[in-house]
């Protein structure tokens, strides 16, 4: 049986982080959203590790949301972490970020992200630009709920 698509969020405010989740569940429900809230336990999840090294119930994803400008590990770090680890592994990192800097967007799409969306200011739109990145990078809802809809 397949498992549903999963959606790795890396970002530090939870409020945020709670939202693009809530946005993307609402776009294409059955999606299997994980939230973490800092780039070491992004690093962490991804490589399988304590607290997430149960694949089973934390499945390698699908396609990960990263925000950059984090404390500790920032995006850009774990970008540059990930190339080296997942070399030749198909895994989609999108940057969503509030950095207006077209330098860090140059920096990420040079370290290995696919995509740069700014987070919208008005926190509304927040949602029609998570529906766009998850279409774009997993599928419209239909094919998310036509997967789910086979795996039984």
């Amino acid at each position: 049986m397949r498992r549903a698509p999963t959606l790795l969020v890396i970002e530090d405010a939870r409020d945020q982080a709670m939202l693009v989740g809530v946005a993307a569940r609402r776009a294409h429900p059955g999606l299997d959203v994980r939230t973490v809230h800092d780039g070491a336990d992004g690093a962490a999840y991804l490589a399988g590790i304590a607290p997430f090294e149960d694949r089973t119930e934390n499945p390698f994803p699908d396609l990960v949301i990263l925000d950059l400008l984090m404390p500790h590990v920032d995006g850009f770090t774990l970008l540059r972490w990930m190339r080296k680890r997942f070399d030749g592994v198909d895994l989609p990192v999108v940057v969503l970020t509030s950095s207006a800097n077209p330098a860090h967007e140059t920096r990420a799409r040079a370290l290995g992200a696919r995509a740069v969306y700014r987070k919208p200011d008005d926190l509304t739109d927040l949602g029609g630009v998570v529906r766009e990145i998850i279409d774009t990078w997993i599928g419209s809802s239909v094919l998310i709920g036509a997967h789910i809809w086979a795996a039984g």
